[in-house]
């Protein structure tokens, strides 16, 4: 039998950096310039002009980026924060770390993103904030969600965008990240930007904003050991920095390899009756971070014997919908497509380092499954 395709192969992805990396790497190690300074800001300064961005702030990770956001937003006790209900738990964490409280809307069942007619419902006198996640890369319905928001008062809901898994991706041509007030980054290694660990960015608008992000990710300083205000110790390493600056200008042709393999994929599931892919809307560009179907009846775990047979490796994202899990107990609400979605969804590997051989037994996996007509044989 072959060998079993991993559901992830970090060093095949990383690979063609490696020899600039290590040869930097020693440069830095000799500066002993190791966190903020040179390497940071020139990441920041490229990654804004990647993205079309004003202004970039390097942070420490991603659940880092969206905490410091609804700082910075003003967000706390007393208000509520709208968070879909399927999606990474860590969206919905720093909402009560601030002190709000988390509203959980409902998905699209289509791509797993926010379904602004849930939202509409969702909204309260108290909603300060919208947190967007453009599930797996796909691009969140952003017109939908902002026509859902019109004539819910005078209060204006600040928008902040979870690109954490969308690097590279669009909505009517514009990068995602930089449509909302805040766009918020994870570069872990998993990611289709990803570190040699922990890592985030925050992208804003204005000058003031990106100030005040940079002042709250240094413990308040703006002059050291002198704080304006009670901050947070979230920066940026230039370890992180340097791999990141080097993978950036490979992010365009990576992510386009992961459009062509998703393709090949969706081919393969033409005409499957069991099997259907969350796809991105036809108004944007998905990043492709993730290829994911979802899986109809009650075959999941069919389908996952059958992928287990044939040697190729799977991940179930995610297995709870976020409202089910004890640390949200307090904020429980029916999601009815995010609990279905929650029952039926696999992620199958999809990265820039897939070979053409583990491609077509992927492509094979998926054309060839037929789930028994006894639920539960083997």
């Amino acid at each position: 039998m072959p060998s079993p395709i991993p559901f992830l192969d970090l060093y095949a992805s990383n690979r063609p950096v490696e020899t600039a990396f290590f040869r930097e790497l020693r440069k830095l190690y000799r500066k002993s310039a190791f966190i903020g300074g040179s390497y940071v800001e020139a990441f920041e300064k490229s990654f804004a002009r990647a993205c079309g961005a004003k202004h970039c702030v390097a942070v420490s990770n991603g659940t880092a980026a969206l905490h410091l956001s609804l700082a910075a937003a003003g967000v706390g006790a007393g208000d509520d924060v709208i968070v879909p209900a399927f999606t990474f738990p860590g969206a919905a964490g720093p909402v009560l770390q601030r002190g709000a409280r988390v509203v959980f809307a409902d998905v699209r069942p289509e791509d797993g993103c926010l379904d602004p007619r849930a939202v509409a419902r969702a909204v309260t006198p108290k909603t300060k904030a919208i947190l967007v996640t453009h599930l797996f890369g796909h691009p969140a319905n952003l017109d939908g969600l902002r026509k859902a928001l019109k004539g819910k008062g005078a209060r204006r809901i600040l928008f902040i965008e979870d690109a954490a898994q969308a690097h590279g991706g669009s909505h009517r041509g514009a990068p995602l990240g930089s449509l909302g007030d805040f766009g918020c980054f994870s570069f872990y290694p998993t990611k289709n930007l990803g570190g040699v660990g922990d890592a985030g960015a925050i992208l804003v608008k204005s000058a003031a904003a990106a100030a005040r992000l940079r002042r709250l990710r240094d413990h308040g300083q703006t002059q050291r050991f002198h704080p304006q205000e009670a901050g947070f110790n979230a920066r940026m390493d230039a370890l992180q920095a340097l791999f990141l600056s080097l993978k950036l200008p490979r992010l365009g042709r990576d992510n386009a390899r992961r459009a062509s393999i998703a393709a090949g994929f969706l081919k393969a599931l033409n005409g499957s009756g069991t099997l259907r892919a969350l796809l991105p809307s036809a108004d944007g560009v998905s990043a492709w971070h993730a290829f994911v179907v979802a899986v109809s009846g009650e075959t999941r775990a069919a389908f996952l014997r059958h992928l287990d047979a044939a040697g190729i490796g799977h991940q179930i994202y995610y297995p709870r919908a976020l409202p089910a899990l004890k640390a949200f107990k307090a904020f429980a609400v029916t999601c009815p497509a995010a609990e279905d979605l929650a029952r039926r969804v696999v992620a199958l590997p999809l990265h820039p380092g897939l070979d053409a051989a583990q491609q077509a037994r992927i492509r094979a996996a998926l054309a060839s499954f037929r789930p028994s007509s006894r639920i539960g044989t083997p």
